[in-house]
């Protein structure tokens, strides 16, 4: 890495993070100088890398593709296979590595780049891609100079792996490129939420539209993302005014067009030689513009990680300051001081019995999470199963319900398959609003949930039994059907003696009596077929809302366990700190008073420190943060960008 400008704001946080750095060995905190030792630890890497995330279908791998020129390189069509992800970066050559987790540790095996799919898609042979944690490739690109780009599961995926994964890439990132199609639906729940998690760990954020070349909409789609963006942002920081920080340079972040599509269409213009077609198309693609942006986010680097090494020794310095006070504390000449500080430590330690008190009563009112899932489960399968139920009463005869039935099966499962996003996503909201507000009143972060999805249950077992089946014999009761249609026909013969006289009634009774016999045993065989049609769906539903209940509900209690362990966890280890203190600020009392004033005048040289390091950071945050947000400022497009004209096809 070149030295920076010994005036420019990295060369100050370099300083500066020394500075902390030293001051927290200084004050035996070894545990916190670690920690800030670990996030400068990325300064030696030269390499910028850029996470590239988004929802499955979003046109994430091929715009990844398009950028390194490898149309067929990157799995397409395909979810990056959990708890692996793909890395590129320039090589001599083209050529990748298996990275896989054994009993031996981490192992790495050449394969070829034809087989990449296999272990790195979830198209792929699940035994070739079993413990795979990375594939890395390398090719010989000038895009990916001082570059590495990080292609991730979808964030939509919805299972731990995928989840965990590219939450852990973004750790390592520099800049995130987070991908949303003109084509597909706008920017969902879970995308925003993964977008705020996001913005806690990577400062430098564009957003990429993709497959705009068939979309004659795309612009009013970006607004609408942008929309629903701001209106997330403002909602969580009106909750949180905290998060103001992190969320609120989500929408300052630049949003880029692009299409893969015509950008292919320009290199396959450049190799028939149509050079001028090519470099139209070229622009038209809005590929140039997202070179740029990558190539400002690799320029930036220094300010995006110094960003991250501030917010840590911030961090560090306010745990230290809580040992600096102890100290002053400790060999003031007015023991009231000391008594003081012992009575803060006794009273935080009361508030954390309170709230261990509270965290057991807070994971009783948890357990009753589990059982409104059913609630949620069977409110949403009511309103599907009714239209059918609704539809079935409008059948007037066997060939009808025979080719209802044919279809019923594979409609109720699109129907179920439609209500599965909506109720986890209610199921989500539930538990997260339950389980927030329990972590907040325990003094902790909100959790993260990560929902496990399982496939859907199938209702092509549904089937027609006993008389409804076509073929099934007519059993006749005398008593219920033939008396009773013969008094029918007799009373209507009766009607046609009347009008034809003797010879009508011999003529027309038996027939007109035969005629409503069978017409009313049609209508009973239609009836009881609709009885057993509505039985038979609502025996299938009441099967599937178990069985979804059933999942919901592990998958919530999996969810209130960790969160429950993790604030036994964080009140433990409070409580460990607070003990710790307390001891040491009464074996205080029985130093000499020379090393009890040593103490006071270190603490009170360390607290002018802290001080002081804390308005630099402060300082250093703001410089850096307006750093980092000029990265994000939006390329200008050149003329002829996407929208600029009408779409031209890829064929063109």
């Amino acid at each position: 890495m070149t030295t920076p400008d010994p005036t420019s704001p990295v060369a100050r946080l370099l300083r500066y993070a020394n500075e902390v750095h030293a001051l927290a060995g200084q004050s035996g905190r070894k545990d916190l100088a670690e920690v800030l030792a670990a996030y400068a630890g990325r300064w030696k890497d030269e390499c910028t890398d850029i996470v590239v995330a988004g929802a499955q279908k979003r046109g994430k791998s091929r715009l990844i593709n398009t950028l390194v020129g490898r149309p067929d390189l990157v799995p397409v069509d395909a979810d990056v296979a959990t708890n692996c992800f793909l890395s590129l970066r320039r090589g001599p050559q083209l050529a990748a590595v298996v990275h896989r987790n054994t009993d031996k540790g981490l192992t790495q095996t050449p394969i070829t780049v034809e087989s990449i799919p296999d272990y790195a898609s979830m198209r792929g042979d699940i035994g070739k891609r079993r413990d795979v944690v990375s594939v890395d490739i390398t090719l010989d690109t000038p895009v990916l100079d001082g570059l590495r780009l990080l292609d991730t599961p979808g964030v939509d995926s919805l299972t731990v792996g995928h989840r965990q994964v590219t939450v852990a890439m973004l750790q390592r990132a520099d800049a995130l490129l987070f991908t949303l199609s003109a084509q597909d639906q706008p920017v969902l729940r879970h995308e925003l939420e993964f977008l705020a998690e996001a913005a806690e760990r990577v400062r430098a954020i564009a957003f990429v539209l993709t497959k705009v070349e068939d979309s004659a909409n795309w612009k009013s789609l970006m607004e609408e993302n942008k929309a629903r963006l701001r209106t997330f942002v403002t909602e969580a920081i009106a909750a949180d005014p905290g998060r103001s920080v992190t969320l609120s340079p989500l929408l300052s972040a630049p949003w880029i067009p692009v299409s893969a599509k015509l950008a292919e269409a320009a290199e396959a213009k450049r190799r028939e030689g149509r050079q001028e077609r090519a470099d139209a198309l070229r622009a038209r693609s809005g590929m140039d513009a997202l070179e740029r942006q990558l190539r400002a986010f690799a320029e930036g680097r220094e300010s995006a990680r110094g960003a991250t090494v501030v917010a840590a020794a911030l961090s560090v310095l306010n745990s230290l300051s809580t040992g600096a006070k102890d100290d002053v504390a400790v060999g003031s000449d007015d023991e009231g001081d000391l008594t003081a500080r012992l009575a803060e430590v006794d009273a935080d330690l009361a508030a954390l019995t309170e709230l261990t008190a509270k965290r057991r009563a807070g994971a009783v009112a948890n357990t009753f999470l589990a059982r409104e899932v059913g609630s949620i489960v069977a409110a949403r399968l009511t309103e599907i199963r009714q239209p059918y139920e609704n539809t079935i009463a409008t059948l007037k005869n066997q060939a009808q319900i025979d080719k209802y039935m044919a279809e019923l099966p594979e409609s109720a499962q699109r129907s179920l398959e439609a209500a599965w996003s909506q109720i986890i996503y209610d199921t989500e909201v539930l538990a997260r609003t339950t389980l927030d507000a329990f972590a907040r009143d325990l003094g902790l972060d909100p959790v993260q949930l990560t929902v496990d999805r399982r496939a859907m249950p199938n209702l092509s077992a549904v089937q027609v039994r006993g008389d409804m089946a076509a073929d099934a014999p007519v059993n006749v009761d005398l008593v219920r059907d033939v008396l009773p249609s013969a008094s029918m026909g007799l009373s209507f013969g009766g009607l046609a003696a009347a009008a034809l006289g003797p010879v009508g009634f011999l003529l027309v009774a038996p027939a007109l009596g035969a005629a409503i016999f069978l017409g009313r045993r049609k209508m009973e065989q239609v009836q009881r077929s609709q009885a057993a049609i509505r039985t038979a769906l609502r025996d299938q539903f009441a099967l599937v809302t178990r069985e979804m209940t059933l999942d919901l509900e592990r998958m919530v209690t999996t969810w209130r366990v960790n969160v429950e362990q993790a604030a036994d966890d964080s009140l433990a280890q409070r409580r460990k700190e607070l003990e710790t203190r307390r001891a040491e600020l009464k074996s205080a009392s029985a130093r000499s008073a020379a090393e009890r004033r040593k103490a006071r005048e270190s603490g009170q040289e360390r607290i002018a420190k802290i001080a002081a390091l804390t308005t630099r950071g402060h300082e250093l945050r703001k410089e850096l943060g307006a750093a980092v947000a000029a990265l994000g400022a939006a390329p200008a497009a050149p003329e002829g960008a996407p929208g600029a004209v009408p779409p031209v096809p890829a064929g063109a």
